[in-house]
């Protein structure tokens, strides 16, 4: 169970307990083992059909339980 201060996000399908309930972009993909070469996109919802939207490295989210963020390589290309 997450202590009062920490918070239970989804990165990549995977449950991961943030350490603070403020992370920038970087602190979350270093939280799931992402490096700086990967982009983060918060989620509405596991099956968000848009995409989500993308965080920059620097922005400072206030974390709520159950979000879901994606990461993926920055130099991916899908078409």
């Amino acid at each position: 169970m997450p202590s009062d201060d920490q918070v239970r996000i989804h990165i990549n399908r995977r449950l991961f307990d943030a350490p603070s309930a403020r992370l920038t972009g970087t602190e979350i993909l270093q939280l799931a083992g992402y490096g700086s070469d990967y982009e983060l996109y918060l989620l509405h919802g596991e099956g968000d059909p848009t995409g989500g939207v993308l965080v920059a490295p620097d922005a400072t989210l206030e974390l709520k339980n159950g979000q879901h963020f994606r990461a993926i390589p920055g130099n991916a290309n899908f078409g």
